[in-house]
């Protein structure tokens, strides 16, 4: 390996907080490591002021699919292919607010409501303004407040990602934010997104009116606080795997059987930090827990998850098959690639850990396996066309495994729920509708939460449970027999 490529490859685990043994440089950076655009623009970003790169390298994104290919890129354009001088970082200004006033559609007219969120301040968004101007080298009365940033403006998720790298860094914006990219279309939604965080130059934050952020999950209309952690403890002694568990209903799944004295294994692929952060939320609960990061869609990868689990505890129980990945759209806008990433982590991903999975528990005399299905696999749903077909394929596949795994004493059995309250929901295409409409259209005016799923799910894994196998268990609230 070249200096540069080290260089590179250190800036790349700077950012990510990957290890640099993960970071091999001639793996794909998305299919092989997670890395989305979004977070390369991040990357690029610390690149431009490390290596004094110019805005654009002349080398189309497509072609910048590995850290290899990254380095090659800053070296045509340093000149220097063997090593790149890197630029000690400069902490930059905070930028001066725009003194220009905001757009007179900013403001209602006098007794008029405004429409859609409440509009800020022009602190906020005259900063967050300025900053874009600084990254993207756009005139500011180009950049209209409402315009959309990739159809008007054309700032995609890759520029955007940069313009986040330097609010995070001057302004100490979290790593994850609540509210879905899907939802900061405009300049004015994401200074309304950001408006908690950043503040003016000498401002203090005590000094200001505290501002909610918008929440980013739909919530059940029932309250719950969080419960101590149950004396019973059924799975005591037993090891889980939760495939998808560093947030919503995966993470719900882990901790939740952690409670109940299962050692788990957790595991995320894109959300590595939340992935980390749910093991460590096990740990602080008194519980036993290990991340390990990878992709159900990559076979090296789940190679190596299933070595370790091996290795740290010579044995696996139960498998939750939670990974999934698949396209919200209209049939019209699902491609090729699209249906290969769906059915590679739903459905090849699933069937090669569950290989993985049958020689573990068969060392502990038998074990059981949880595929996530949904009812919409049987019925048409909104912008589910590419998920329900690939669920279908889940349930089929878990079907086979039920009679091939069962000489082993092991299980299978998918969990069929309805909506879940929670970040995914969000992101669904016209989420307020649909919720509304599935709400109206249950047996008790509520969808399913995380806690639903994770109850049936312990049931399924308890000990006297023994004849279901080869099921599809619906827990939808009645949807599916009403109609959605």
């Amino acid at each position: 390996m070249t200096q540069a490529q080290a260089e590179v490859q250190g800036i790349f685990a700077e950012v990510t907080r990957y290890p640099l043994d993960v970071l091999d440089p001639n793996a794909h950076l998305e299919e092989d490591l997670g890395i989305d655009s979004v977070k390369l623009g991040e990357v690029f970003s610390v690149l431009r002021e490390r290596f004094s790169l110019p805005a654009e390298l002349g080398v189309p994104r497509e072609q910048l699919t590995s850290i290899a290919a990254v380095t090659a890129a800053i070296a045509s354009v340093t000149g220097k292919g063997g090593s790149a001088s890197v630029v000690a970082p400069v902490a930059a200004p905070i930028p001066a607010p725009v003194t220009a006033a905001p757009p007179a559609t900013v403001a209602p007219a006098s007794g008029q409501a405004a429409t859609g969120a409440t509009l800020l301040s022009g602190d906020t968004e005259s900063q967050l303004i300025a900053l874009v101007a600084e990254v993207t080298r756009y005139p500011v009365d180009v950049l209209d407040p409402v315009a959309d940033l990739e159809e008007d403006l054309g700032i995609d998720s890759v520029k955007l990602g940069e313009v986040f790298s330097v609010v995070r860094e001057r302004y100490g914006v979290p790593t994850t934010l609540d509210t879905p990219r899907s939802e900061m279309r405009t300049l004015r939604d994401v200074a309304r997104v950001l408006q908690p965080y950043m503040r003016l130059p000498g401002e203090r934050a005590d000094t200001l009116a505290p501002v909610a952020p918008r929440p980013a999950t739909a919530v059940s209309p029932a309250t719950r606080t969080a419960a101590a952690p149950p004396p019973h403890r059924p799975f005591e002694g037993k090891v889980l795997f939760v495939s998808g568990s560093g947030r919503g209903l995966g993470h719900d799944i882990a901790t939740y059987l952690a409670d109940l004295g299962a050692s788990v294994v957790v595991n995320s692929f894109h959300s590595r930090p939340q992935g980390e952060q749910t093991a460590q939320e096990i740990r602080d609960r008194g519980g036993d827990a290990l991340h390990l990061w990878g992709s159900m869609a990559n076979p090296e990868h789940v190679d190596r998850i299933f070595d370790e689990i091996e290795a740290r505890y010579h044995g696996l129980d139960f498998l939750v098959a939670n990974a999934s990945n698949g396209m919200l759209a209209r049939l019209k806008d699902i491609t090729a690639k699209d249906w290969e990433k769906a059915y590679r982590t739903n459905v090849v991903g699933l069937h090669q850990c569950a290989l993985r999975a049958v020689p573990l528990m068969r060392t502990r005399g038998g074990g059981k396996i949880i595929t996530l299905s949904s009812p919409a696999a049987h019925g048409y749903v909104d912008y589910f066309g590419c998920m329900g077909t690939v669920k279908a394929a889940v349930e089929s596949l878990t079907k086979s495994m039920a009679i091939e795994f069962a000489p082993d004493n092991i299980q299978v059995n998918c969990v069929s729920p309805g909506p879940i309250y929670g970040e995914l929901l969000q992101k669904w295409p016209e989420s307020e509708r649909l919720i509304r409409q599935w709400e109206d259209n249950t047996a008790y005016s509520r969808l399913c939460e995380s806690r639903d799923v994770s109850h049936f799910i312990a049931y399924l894994l308890s000990e006297p449970v023994k004849l279901f196998t080869g099921s599809v268990l619906v827990l939808d609230g009645g949807i599916s027999s009403q109609g959605w």
